[in-house]
């Protein structure tokens, strides 16, 4: 009888059109708007739009440091602040009349450097104009040194060097890592929205409820059947999503392609995103069923959903700035939470069965008990029928 039951829902859905956009092409455009995006910004050199305003007349010595340099494109203006604030330059630069005269005299001049805070290609410039002059002030000193008869080692008796710990990383695997669970996971949500809103909620509108409530089914059946069928809705956008992601990157982009490889690990990377996807989609079904049936309409439903969509996303921007060497254990007990989690440490080539398990335990958990809830909701008539 549930299947009977699943497979009426299915049809029905699949009868709409909004159905279909909403949970099949939008999150397809979607994702290979974001795809097209990112690859952009990878392949984009952001030094080449590197402009410095600076005012005329100053020093040749600075200036020329400057000009020497294929990235930076020097500016002369009579007022370089102006120049910044009017989107001219996306920095500014001051430096005394005499600047040359005071470095020869061994007095220290003052280079001062404006940017826009707002701004991240200003903030950009100006740190790369100050390792310009960082170099350059390195050869005076050096140069001095060598006039006294002091060795360079002196007033440098270590090195400092930072290197990552990915060698062939060049900030594609982060992007990726960054874009594709919010991708994925949103794929989901995307699916299981239109038709969770419209199968409890819409029949309550419709009055078409007490119909379906007066048939010789049991109510359990029943809210299995939708289950169900809002739980393929989201599985099916989730693997949509997915697909439509790694094709973009394989065949569509130029930078992001290398960064995207599983090593050897092809079965286990598949086998744990399929069960995560599964389970994720159970679960977020199950919480909109229940954010349906306390719903009298689609719009009223449509309220509640939004605003669980922007506490399902909040887990993506925790994540953001960590690493998955700083992952706990005990985080991949949290749902929705332990998803991101997951696929973060499986984009990163880190397969640990015990979050795997973790996840796994504490995503089915969360569903059975929620399932508990919107099965007692689900055989109250004031929540199945709504007003009146």
């Amino acid at each position: 009888m549930i299947w009977h039951i699943y497979k009426k829902e299915l049809i029905d859905c699949l009868r709409d059109r909004k159905t279909i956009i909403f949970s099949v092409l939008i999150p397809i455009l979607l994702n290979v708007g974001i795809i097209f995006f990112i690859d952009k910004i990878m392949a984009s050199d952001q030094t080449d739009s590197m402009s410095l305003a600076v005012t005329e007349g100053s020093d040749a010595s600075v200036i020329d440091w400057l000009k020497n340099d294929d990235n930076i494109k020097v500016i002369e203006s009579e007022n370089p602040l102006n120049a910044v604030e009017e989107g001219n330059a996306l920095a500014a630069l001051k430096a005394p009349d005499n600047f040359s005269s005071e470095v020869l005299n061994m007095k220290s001049p003052e280079v001062t450097i404006y940017t826009d805070s707002a701004s991240m290609n200003s903030s950009a410039t100006a740190e790369y104009i100050q390792n310009i002059l960082n170099k350059h002030r390195e050869a005076i000193v050096s140069e001095r040194l060598d006039q006294l008869n002091v060795n360079s080692r002196t007033i440098a008796p270590f090195n400092v060097i930072e290197k990552g710990l990915s060698k062939e990383d060049d900030g594609s695997l982060t992007m990726i890592a960054m874009f594709a669970p919010m991708i994925i996971i949103m794929g989901v949500f995307g699916g299981i929205l239109p038709s969770a809103n419209d199968i409890f909620a819409g029949e309550k509108e419709r009055k078409t409820m007490e119909a379906l409530l007066m048939s010789p089914v049991k109510r359990t059946q029943l809210l299995i059947g939708k289950w169900l069928t809002i739980s393929t809705f989201g599985i099916l956008s989730g693997l949509l999503s997915t697909f439509t992601f790694v094709l973009s990157v394989r065949y569509l982009t130029t930078v992001l392609n290398d960064a995207l490889q599983l090593n050897g690990h092809f079965t286990t990377f598949i086998f744990s995103f399929l069960v995560t996807l599964t389970l994720l989609a159970l679960l977020g079904a199950m919480v909109l069923c229940i954010l349906s049936l306390l719903a009298n309409s689609v719009k009223e439903a449509q309220s509640y959903t939004s605003q669980i969509m922007m506490v399902a996303m909040l887990p993506y921007f925790l994540l953001i700035g960590k690493s998955v060497h700083e992952l706990d254990s005990t985080v991949f007990l949290i749902p929705i939470y332990n998803v991101f989690a997951l696929m973060k440490q499986l984009l990163y080539g880190v397969y640990d069965m015990q979050s795997l398990v973790y996840t796994i335990g504490s995503l089915s958990v969360c569903t059975v008990v929620l399932f508990a809830l919107g099965h007692t909701m689900f055989t109250k008539s004031r929540w199945v029928l709504g007003k009146g």
